[in-house]
């Protein structure tokens, strides 16, 4: 009877002022929840952004292996031109004819391997021309990936951290044909820090990037490249 009558004779304010206090940290609560998801959604999305970008460059590289290994076989340009063409000669005829016409026939003969001949002459030029730019081509696409010219210009200075900013600029000065926006060297950054690649921390708000020099070898030279390289590959 005491605390029911304690009830009845709080005051109708402080009664209500207790239940939204209990709803006001319920809110909080919810918004504390739905703010750590939306967090986690995001940096999933990063992620895959970035995923993407290095599945791009490794489909490159695959495409262009595929090219060079389907690329035309080149004739060699000195050889017989009865060889490179052999349906330029005409098949050998039986002799059915009379002597008088047996002549005649073979001057026809000649005239006509003569004229076969010039025209064979000019395949394996025109051959090697398509061989040519079949190979140029090969060559323009089997160009290496952003992420391996990031991944260089980050071992030039091993051991030394980088902003994402500098690398852009590096890869304008050293690249200029393959420059690209600075959001793209980020994320190509960033996918290497989650391969456990190259290193990653933040000074003062700022993402820095740092490339671990090999042992004994130097920050420049292509088999700590291709080392680093493979790397990649293994764990894409």
């Amino acid at each position: 009877m005491a605390v029911a009558d304690a009830s009845e004779n709080t005051p109708i304010q402080s009664r209500y002022a207790q239940r939204f206090a209990v709803d006001r940290e319920v809110n909080r609560k919810e918004q504390e929840v739905i703010s750590a998801q939306i967090t986690e959604l995001q940096e999933r999305l990063k992620q895959l952004k970035a995923d993407e970008v290095l599945l791009s460059d490794m489909q490159c590289v695959v495409a262009a292996a595929a090219e060079q290994q389907s690329a035309p076989v080149v004739l060699d340009a000195g050889a017989p031109a009865e060889a490179a063409s052999p349906q330029a000669v005409p098949p050998p005829r039986q002799e059915t004819r009379t002597k008088e016409t047996a002549a005649p026939s073979r001057a026809k003969k000649t005239a006509r391997a003569k004229a076969s001949g010039k025209t064979t002459q000019s395949a394996p030029k025109k051959t090697v021309a398509k061989a040519t730019i079949a190979k140029t081509g090969a060559k323009k696409s089997a160009e290496p990936p952003l992420s391996e010219l990031v991944l260089g210009l980050l071992l030039a200075h091993a051991g030394e951290p980088r902003l994402t900013r500098e690398v852009h600029a590096d890869l304008e000065a050293a690249h200029p044909e393959r420059a690209t926006t600075v959001q793209t060297v980020r994320n190509i950054l960033d996918n290497l820090a989650n391969k456990k690649v190259i290193e990653k921390e933040k000074k003062q708000g700022s993402a820095m990037y740092t490339a671990t020099k090999p042992a004994d070898v130097t920050p420049t030279s292509e088999t700590a490249v291709e080392d680093l390289n493979e790397k990649i590959l293994a764990t894409a």
